[in-house]
């Protein structure tokens, strides 16, 4: 929930970073009858998102701001305020550039492709808990579908498992030695964002809800008290979300280690801070939908990047008659290719 009006259409900002001019490039979310109705129906679920955003966010901007041996202390203090969040959400999302405001000037790219993406997770949610949506399905490979329309912001279909985040650079894994419990908490909510999912697509009302209550005490009570010593993907923890959402599952786990990996360079000390934010854009092209046919992530082998399924490379695509085929259908559009991606419109 943004707590504002949006819009269907785009705007371009020249903003002035580090001596040079980054074109903003802002697309709004699909407008749709469901949006907000998962803050709406389930409001303490939605809210209990909102510590693992301010916290994502947060440790970029103290790693950024503080002189590199302050950044233990900065850490263990966004920690704390970490924690009290998870007591005590707030009421709204904390936006990026007010959580991060000087990680997002130097970061706008990647900024914008975390921020595009959570977009899509509360769309999901929405499609999800909405009962006057009847062709749950229908309506989410819509919303996939625009948010792939958005090609410099939207991650890609493939999935890479952990590779990415684990053979990125010699950075990697730093965050997780240096800070292990905060890292921990971030990983937790990992596994919370999928479980809601899981929860989500009971077909009864009730046992949503019922569902959506257990999965935020397990994690308060079990998950946030012991983290996974891995990050968890969206399909282990989400089987019945990542069947129907193949693309989305993949989107969420390249978001989630994107989160990993810049969270290891901005606190590693052997990436100086001039280098940061072109490391971060190094490893955000390996893994934008854009470049998914041609780009092979670190760590990841041509063998088996060429070798994964056409159906993992197949998209949602809008028929002229206005109806839609799933990511993976045989006739499906290919990611890449020159096919145009109707932009959708009216109600779902």
């Amino acid at each position: 929930m943004r707590g504002v009006i949006v819009l269907a259409g785009s705007v371009a900002v020249a903003q002035p970073v580090a001596g040079q001019i980054v074109q903003r490039d802002a697309q709004h979310r699909l407008p749709a009858p469901y949006n907000d109705a998962f803050y709406e129906t389930y409001e303490a679920a939605a809210r209990s998102f909102y510590a693992a955003h301010f916290a994502h966010f947060g440790v970029y901007e103290e790693a950024l701001v503080g002189a590199p041996q302050g950044v233990p202390d900065r850490m263990a203090h966004l920690e704390s305020e970490v924690r009290r969040l998870v007591a005590s959400p707030p009421r709204w999302e904390p936006p990026v550039d007010v959580v991060a405001p000087n990680w997002t000037r130097v970061a706008y790219a990647t900024a914008h492709a975390m921020d595009w993406t959570h977009d899509l997770h509360s769309q999901l949610y929405d499609i999800l808990t909405d009962d006057r949506v009847r062709d749950k399905r229908a309506a989410g490979e819509r919303a996939i579908a625009y948010y792939l329309t958005h090609r410099g912001a939207a991650f890609s279909t493939r999935g890479y498992g952990h590779a990415f985040m684990m053979g990125g650079g010699t950075w990697a894994g730093t965050f997780a030695q240096r800070f292990p419990s905060l890292n921990g908490i971030l990983w937790a909510y990992h596994w919370h964002h999928a479980a809601v999912y899981e929860a989500l697509m009971e077909p009864d009302s009730m046992r949503r809800r019922e569902e959506l209550n257990r999965v935020i005490r397990v994690f308060e009570d079990s998950v946030l008290a012991d983290p996974p010593d891995y990050m968890p993907l969206t399909a282990q923890v989400a089987p019945r979300f990542g069947a129907m959402f193949p693309a989305a599952a993949h989107i969420f786990d390249n978001l989630h280690m994107m989160h990993d990996v810049v969270n290891d360079i901005m606190v590693d000390p052997g990436v100086p801070k001039a280098r940061k934010s072109a490391e971060i854009d190094r490893l955000l092209t390996q893994v934008l939908y854009r470049n998914q046919d041609w780009v092979i992530p670190p760590a990841v082998d041509t063998e088996s990047h060429d070798a994964m399924p056409m159906s993992a490379m197949r998209v949602p695509t809008q028929l002229p008659d206005g109806s839609w085929l799933p990511q993976g259908h045989p006739d499906a559009r290919v990611a890449g290719d020159s096919a145009h991606v109707h932009e959708p419109g009216g109600a779902p």
